[in-house]
């Protein structure tokens, strides 16, 4: 993961671990990705084994990986920093303090 935004500046690392959190956010995607898959199987044909089911999940989570651990980070960023649609006309130093 880049240091900053490469358009605003912002810096990613906020504060040490600060993406401990996204671990959360992370969690909570991928228990609904388990559920919906185990819901679309179930609805699609009931006579599935339990292995059938464990398997499916557990590759649609591996391949939704890349996915939800960005996802997940963008999330939880998203709760501490606002979205400054007039960040072009302040200026650098001024925006960076307006955080």
């Amino acid at each position: 993961m880049h240091d900053s935004c490469s358009n605003c500046g912002q810096h990613y690392q906020i504060e040490p671990s600060f993406f401990y959190g996204a671990m959360y956010v992370n969690y909570g995607i991928t228990v609904g990705i388990a559920i919906t898959v185990f819901v679309a199987m179930y609805v699609l044909g009931s006579d599935w084994e339990m292995l059938h089911y464990i398997i499916a999940i557990i590759g649609s989570l591996i391949l939704s990986a890349p996915i939800t651990f960005r996802l997940g980070r963008m999330i939880w960023i998203n709760l501490f920093i606002g979205y400054k649609p007039d960040w072009k006309s302040i200026k650098k130093d001024e925006y960076s303090k307006s955080r």
